[in-house]
């Protein structure tokens, strides 16, 4: 228990992954947080990338562990789900019930597996319910666990439900997300290359040129006043701007984030922002995280991606500055990770890599400091 605790304080340049997904591999597959996995490089969804282990191994300070429920337009757009549903209990559970009502047991399953993992291996995880715990946390040694949530239909179309989502100890939303819901529209964030397209799958239309509703207005400024952090990811273009038009019309100046995408210069892809976007979140003092997974991050796709990382994060301080640059890895969201970035053990590469080029006081605030800036400034209880 001391050296897991110890190899946290005497990592320098920890990392605050701003978006994780574990919650899905302990909700789908009873997968252990406090157990050993297998990271293959390439699409593996059995395995746990973010176990405890990986991530004190990589150095990482704090994970925003990010809640998802499928919304229900996945078993019209995937037919298998249908026959899918049948089989597993677990995921018919998921499907047949509210969203509002089973992210609660995502959330319930994360701080489950917290105190499973603190009473194997002692005082060296804890959930952070603010920004100031998170700070005590990452400062006692232990690695910090947040919540999150991807997509604004966990709402269930209820806008008190925000408030018992942050009471909870939710620090941040994806407005948009794999489809459109009551706040808003979203890009196809679906891989060209996924194989269920050949069965005809992910079929469902995207209007690329509608934006934010109304009640999707509500939502964010409700956001902003009480201090959830608004990510703009999956969102379309109107909607990515007109969120960030209302962050600077708003007294409260919060700022905006994209978690976890490549970027359009090196992918030009609708789910990645351009270099407007990029001086327009930096503008809200905002963060775009680089994800770990290649087809979002260059085109063409390739195996390896640690280069145009390094490209990525030279392109977003030339155009946005160098308080813009951030990491959101998507480990366990079903991704298919390069050969040198697999895991959060991998953040040791991306550390070195970073460190021939750049100064520490560069590299701490890419890996953690603007990321630790955000959740101050976005995520506040006044």
């Amino acid at each position: 228990m001391a050296s897991s605790t110890a190899s946290v304080l005497s990592r320098p340049l920890g990392v605050i992954d701003l978006h994780t997904h574990p919650s899905l591999k302990f909700m789908l597959f009873d997968r252990k947080f406090w157990a050993k996995h297998i990271t293959p490089s390439g699409t593996f969804p059995l395995t746990l990338r973010t176990d405890f282990d990986a991530l004190i191994d990589g150095g990482v300070s704090a994970i925003l562990c990010t809640s998802y429920v499928l919304e229900k337009d996945w078993v019209e757009d995937v037919w298998p789900l249908k026959f899918a549903k049948k089989l597993s209990k677990r995921l018919g559970r998921i499907l047949d019930n509210p969203p509002d009502m089973m992210a609660h047991e995502y959330l319930d399953s994360i701080e489950r597996q917290v105190r499973e993992t603190r009473e194997k291996r002692g005082d060296v995880v804890e959930m952070a319910g603010s920004y100031l715990e998170m700070r005590r946390i990452i400062g006692e040694g232990k690695l910090a666990v947040l919540h999150a949530i991807e997509g604004a239909h966990h709402l269930n179309g209820d806008l008190d439900n925000l408030d018992r989502f942050f009471r909870r100890g939710v620090c941040q939303m994806i407005v948009p997300h794999m489809y459109p819901n009551e706040a808003g529209h979203c890009v196809n964030a679906i891989p060209t290359n996924q194989p269920l397209r050949k069965l005809g799958c992910f079929k469902e239309p995207f209007d690329v040129n509608a934006g934010i509703t109304e009640w999707g207005r509500e939502l964010v400024n409700r956001m902003f006043e009480i201090g959830m952090l608004v990510d703009i990811t999956h969102g379309t273009l109107p909607f990515r701007k007109q969120v960030i038009e209302m962050a600077r019309a708003h007294p409260k100046k919060r700022p905006v984030i994209v978690s976890h995408a490549g970027l359009y210069k090196f992918c030009p892809v609708p789910v990645n922002p351009n270099d407007e976007e990029i001086r327009m979140i930096a503008d809200t003092g905002g963060v775009i995280g680089l994800l770990a997974m290649t087809h979002w991050l260059v085109k063409p796709e390739k195996r390896s991606c640690l280069d145009i990382v390094l490209a990525s994060v030279e392109h977003l301080i030339n155009v946005g500055g160098e308080d813009v640059v951030a990491f959101g890895s998507d480990f366990d969201g079903f991704t298919g990770v390069p050969s040198d970035w697999r895991s959060p053990r991998d953040y040791n590469r991306v550390r070195e890599a970073l460190l021939k080029k750049y100064t520490a006081t560069q590299v701490e605030k890419f890996l953690s400091g603007n990321a630790d800036r955000v959740l101050r400034e976005g995520w506040a209880k006044s």
